[in-house]
C-alpha cells in the first residue's frame, strides 16, 4: 500500500486525468495504468486498479450523459455482452503474458487511439438501407443509423480481451469502431462508450481479482478521486467542441506510448 504522501499526489492527479478523459467519453485507463506503473505498482496490479477507476468514472459520467440523451441503451445491450466475455478472459489470463509484451501492446493501443484523435473521424451520412437480420437499425432523437453486427461484434470481442488484459476500458478503439464501422454518430458513440467501458472494466476486474491482482483499499481511495473528476469532465464534454481539443489529447497519448515503450525495453 502506498504512503499517504503518494496517495494525496495520486488522488489529485487522478482527479485531473479523469476530468480530461471523460470529456472525450474515455475511461482513463490509457493514463491510469502508466501512472500506477510510475509509482511502482506491478503491471497487472496496476491493470486491476485501473479497472476499478474506470468503473468509478463511467458510473459518474453516466448520470450526465443519460440526461443529455447521448446513450443508446439498446446498442449497449446488444454488443456489450460478447465484449464482456473477452474482457473477463483477458483479465483472467493476463498473467500468462510477459509484462514486457503487455506494455508494448499497451503502447500500440495508445498510438492507435492517438491516430484517431488527431485524424478527424468522418461520420456516415444517413442513408436508406435494405433490411438484414445481422443489422441493427436505430433511431435516437435526431439520429438514424444502421450497425452491421457481423463486422462490429468480432472487433468488440477482441477489444474486450485487450481491455481486460491491460486494464483499460477500450474507449480508445470502441469509439472509432462504432463511428467508422458501425455508422454511429459521434455524440451517441461517446455517450454509449462511457457506459460500455465501465461494464467491460467490471468484467475485466473479475478476471484479475480471481488471480489476486486487486488491492481494494487503493482502488477505493483513488476511485473517489476519479468519480469526482468524471462528474466535472462529463459536464464539460456535453458542451465543448471536441474536434478542436482532440489533437492535443492525441499528442498526449503519443507521449505516454513512447514512455511505455521506454520502460518495456530494458
Amino acid at each position: 500500500m502506498f504512503g499517504w504522501e503518494r496517495i494525496i499526489i495520486l488522488f489529485s492527479a487522478f482527479f485531473v486525468v479523469s476530468v480530461v478523459f471523460m470529456m472525450f467519453g474515455q475511461g482513463g485507463g490509457a493514463i491510469y495504468v502508466p501512472m500506477l506503473l510510475a509509482f511502482g505498482l506491478p503491471m497487472y496490479k496496476a491493470a486491476a486498479t485501473s479497472q476499478v477507476l474506470i468503473i468509478a468514472a463511467t458510473l459518474s459520467a453516466l448520470l450526465v450523459f443519460h440526461k443529455a440523451k447521448m446513450i443508446d441503451w439498446w446498442l449497449c445491450l446488444i454488443i456489450e455482452p460478447p465484449t464482456n466475455v473477452g474482457a473477463f478472459l483477458g483479465g483472467y489470463f493476463s498473467s500468462y503474458f510477459p509484462p514486457m509484451f503487455s506494455k508494448l501492446v499497451f503502447a500500440g493501443i495508445l498510438l492507435i487511439g492517438a491516430y484517431f484523435m488527431i485524424k478527424p473521424i468522418q461520420e456516415r451520412q444517413s442513408l436508406s438501407y435494405k433490411q438484414h437480420w445481422f443489422c441493427l437499425y436505430r433511431n435516437i432523437g435526431e439520429y438514424k443509423y444502421r450497425i452491421n453486427l457481423l463486422i462490429v461484434m468480432p472487433i468488440m470481442i477482441l477489444a474486450g480481451f485487450i481491455a481486460g488484459m491491460l486494464g483499460v476500458g477500450g474507449g480508445l478503439f470502441k469509439v472509432p469502431a462504432l463511428v467508422l464501422l458501425g455508422g454511429v454518430p459521434m455524440k451517441v458513440a461517446v455517450g454509449s462508450s462511457s457506459l460500455m467501458i465501465g461494464i467491460t472494466a467490471l468484467t475485466g476486474l473479475f478476471g484479475h481479482a480471481l488471480v489476486g491482482h486487486f488491492d481494494p483499499r487503493l482502488g477505493l481511495i483513488l476511485g473517489l478521486a476519479v468519480f469526482s473528476g468524471a462528474q466535472v469532465g462529463a459536464r464539460i464534454g456535453v458542451s465543448i467542441d471536441r474536434t478542436k481539443h482532440k489533437k492535443y489529447f492525441g499528442c498526449l497519448l503519443i507521449l505516454v506510448a513512447c514512455w511505455m515503450i521506454y520502460i518495456a525495453c530494458p
